[in-house]
């Protein structure tokens, strides 16, 4: 499960907007908070600097690190 922050947010704060999805068997099921970092990168770009991605171990990646590890994957909108 990978989980994205906006602004200010912590771990501890976790909603259903803040879940990017689940990566399971060559596919990435995605959340809300795939929807919403879509929309930013589209159209609100200056906003990704405040932006964190982290997976359910802790794990840290870059915006571009994530999109690059789920390019391979089949997506699977909600």
């Amino acid at each position: 499960m990978y989980y994205v922050f906006f602004n200010n947010e912590k771990p501890g704060d976790l909603w259903d907007d803040n879940m990017l999805g689940d990566e399971s068997f060559g596919k990435f099921y995605t959340g809300n908070g795939f929807v919403a970092l879509n929309n930013i990168i589209n159209n609100e770009p200056e906003l990704l600097e405040g932006i964190k991605i982290i997976d359910e171990q802790g794990k840290s990646y870059s915006i571009t690190k994530f999109l690059d590890k789920i390019e391979k994957l089949k997506i699977v909108l909600d």
